[in-house]
């Protein structure tokens, strides 16, 4: 993948899955989910316009490894709030069949993601939340907070997606309609809209599709329902705009092989990322996850990565469970909450190494 089809280093959230075709010919069959990592890294240089955060480092096997994460550092106390907007899109089909995220925009600002609710780690947004359980006794436990500010739900952007590029589909769990729509085509709309609307670079940019999903080269390499990304040139020259932003496709049904990957569960994921790996350029000693062994051997700081379809319930929207920042650098004890390894506790120790 070529890193022009984002403007920037992506992390993808992907299913893999088997015969996909379109609606005409067969359902399609929507199986287990996994994420991987394309494109390249956008490193902000000192006074570049960008989104507040703060870098840090940690040490193991005697190799210093560099991140940057939202927000101010934990022991710091201090509250952040980003500003966001949501970009609905509405998707037309060459056939007609139209999936249009306008219907669900308040629905996903109702949220945890943007609204407080209960978590083990306080009551508030869902992002903090798991930022705060991150580093529960380094900080995190006490006045420190990074907030996403009450979203903008921007004017709705039509898609109108030509043949070649994807088509619509019935998922074969549910029956419902589906988009499947070529991952390079849909990256260079993210692309164009990032750079026609104009966002501030101090902003989030959520852009948010109804079960719309993505393939890789074929329609039998599929699905993407979420990505987070940079948009800059990353020279560090002074005041250079940074934009990063993520995209996530709401599911209406349960159409994936884990059941739990319902509503904003994408969207959960891609913003934790975001909080812990803004910049898509955090890496960490090379590790392998347990529930995901079709990941293989990875050395990139994704908190989500690992934990794909493990998922908990909060007010009716499912959220997916995140790793620590010690489930990465092999923290013995772990700085979460509980000496826990995720915000689940689903890890007792450090990644595996591999």
């Amino acid at each position: 993948m070529k890193r022009t089809l984002f403007a920037g280093f992506v992390a993808v959230l992907l299913v893999f899955s088997t015969g996909v075709s379109p609606a005409s010919a067969a359902k399609v069959k929507v199986g287990k989910p996994l994420s991987t990592i394309v494109g390249g890294g956008v490193k902000p240089g000192p006074g570049a316009r960008t989104i507040p955060y703060f870098g840090d480092t940690f040490t193991f096997a005697g190799k210093t490894y560099g991140y940057t994460m939202v927000g101010t550092a934990p022991g710091t106390g201090a509250t952040t709030t980003v500003p966001t907007e949501i970009q609905p899109i509405k998707v037309v089909f060459a056939d007609g069949t139209v999936l249009d995220a306008s219907s669900i925009a308040a629905a996903t600002v109702a949220s945890p993601i943007f609204q407080p609710a209960s978590f083990i780690s306080g009551f508030t947004q869902y992002g903090d939340a798991i930022q705060r359980a991150e580093f529960w006794n380094v900080g995190g436990s006490g006045s420190y907070h990074v907030l996403l500010g009450q979203p903008t739900i921007l004017p709705t952007l039509t898609l109108h997606v030509p043949n070649g590029a994807g088509f619509s589909a019935t998922a074969s769990r549910t029956g419902a309609t589906i988009g499947i729509i070529n991952i390079s085509w849909w990256g260079a709309r993210i692309t164009d809209a990032l750079n026609k609307e104009g966002f501030s670079p101090t902003s989030l940019p959520i852009f948010l599709s109804k079960d719309i999903l993505l393939y890789i080269s074929q329609p039998g390499n599929c699905c993407v329902f979420g990505f987070h990304g940079a948009n800059g040139a990353g020279h560090g020259n002074g005041n250079e705009p940074i934009q990063t932003y993520a995209w996530a496709s709401w599911i209406s049904t349960p159409i994936f092989s884990a059941s739990s990957i319902v509503n904003v569960n994408g969207l959960s994921h891609e913003i934790s990322e975001w909080y812990n790996d803004p910049f898509v350029i955090n890496k960490a000693p090379t590790w392998f996850s347990p529930l995901a062994p079709q990941y293989g051997c990875s050395s990139y700081l994704e908190s989500g990565d690992p934990l794909v379809g493990v998922s908990f319930n909060v007010n009716g929207y499912s959220l997916q469970d995140e790793a620590f920042k010690s489930w990465f650098a092999h923290d013995v004890p772990s700085t979460g909450i509980n000496g826990q390894y995720t915000y689940l506790g689903t890890f007792d120790s450090p990644s595996p190494l591999c």
